[in-house]
């Protein structure tokens, strides 16, 4: 009887598998593009010690609140979202021209005289404290607006109260989708009133001002100066 002749099995070298593994899980790592959420492009102020500043009168500031429920507030007094820009924009214009409402921000004359005589205090503050951010951010804005009072051909402009603000506060249960729609008002609001003074002062499109083009730049610090977009949020409450 013949004697079969066992076969010889090789054994498989699974050191080249597993470099293969690892230089396709590398690729894959490298080359898949993973989605980012978008979040909100916002600024965030600087921490600055600020000088005594004293609490801010009622009229000087619009509380708009949204509860768990997306119920929008404004004074106490539920409203609809398209109530909503028509309370904002009486919020900015209520004593444009003149003093009408006595519950909404006044509007105070800024004038070359005036302007030169904060720089004058601000720039004796900066020779005690060269690195103070609140005094230097001063002496930007009030720069500005000198530069304002001359392109007006020394003339004085009615800036809204430096201490107005919109003060938002949403609860923990706010959708997104409803937050968004608060504040896109607001902007809305204010960049149609910049839009209306960008035409009559400098007889250009707002919103085709290029923030790259120096000229346009400096317009819109102007703008940004004259109509402030000042959103203050609150802390949520649960």
């Amino acid at each position: 009887m013949i004697a079969k002749k066992e076969r010889k099995i090789h054994e498989i070298n699974a050191g080249s598998m597993a470099d293969i593994a690892f230089l396709l899980l590398i690729f894959f790592l490298v080359t898949t593009t993973m989605e980012i959420d978008q979040g909100l492009a916002k600024l965030l102020p600087l921490k600055v010690d600020h000088p005594n500043i004293p609490p801010n009168n009622d009229r000087n500031v619009l509380a708009i609140k949204i509860n768990s429920k997306d119920d929008l507030m404004v004074e106490q007094e539920q409203v609809s979202t398209e109530q909503l820009e028509e309370k904002v924009r009486h919020f900015y214009t209520a004593n444009l021209k003149q003093e009408t409402n006595e519950h909404m921000p006044l509007y105070e004359q800024i004038t070359m005289s005036k302007c030169s005589k904060e720089l004058e205090k601000i720039e004796s503050g900066l020779k005690e404290d060269p690195t103070n951010q609140f005094l230097l951010s001063e002496q930007e804005k009030w720069q500005t607006r000198m530069s304002i009072c001359t392109g007006l051909g020394s003339k004085s402009y009615s800036e809204m109260n430096r201490m107005a603000m919109v003060q938002l506060e949403s609860q923990s249960g706010t959708t997104y989708k409803m937050y968004m729609l608060v504040i896109n008002t607001i902007r809305k609001v204010v960049n149609e009133l910049r839009q209306e003074k960008c035409a009559e002062l400098w007889d250009k499109d707002y919103f085709a001002l290029n923030e790259n083009d120096p000229r346009d730049n400096a317009i819109l610090e102007k703008l940004r100066i004259m109509i402030p977009e000042r959103v203050i949020e609150k802390p949520i409450e649960h």
